[in-house]
């Protein structure tokens, strides 16, 4: 939870007469950020199982398919990039109220 969050907790705490709705819909928001965390940690470990997949195995680090995988996916975000954003961030690469 961000220290913004856990100050509205702290705060709902020190005033007990309050609604304790608004405890509830803190902790159902984050429930949710968690979700979706859970869901692209998910996503992430797929797509690492299938890049380490292109490995063929030890040897040589040139002809490895893991390398040549993050080359190709680099360049490519690279020129998407700049396609589409022209000298700006790219889309979704800082999420707006991000919460640890």
């Amino acid at each position: 939870m961000s220290l913004d969050e856990i100050r509205v907790l702290l705060r709902l705490k020190d005033a007990p007469q309050g609604d304790c709705g608004e405890v509830n819909a803190l902790l159902d928001a984050h429930i949710c950020h968690v979700a979706a965390r859970i869901h692209e940690l998910r996503r992430l470990e797929k797509q690492l199982r299938a890049l380490r997949a292109q490995c063929t195995g030890e040897g040589d680090a040139k002809p490895c398919g893991i390398l040549d995988e993050l080359v190709q996916a680099s360049s490519g975000a690279r020129q998407g990039a700049r396609a589409s954003h022209a000298g700006r961030h790219v889309t979704g690469s800082h999420r707006q109220g991000s919460r640890r």
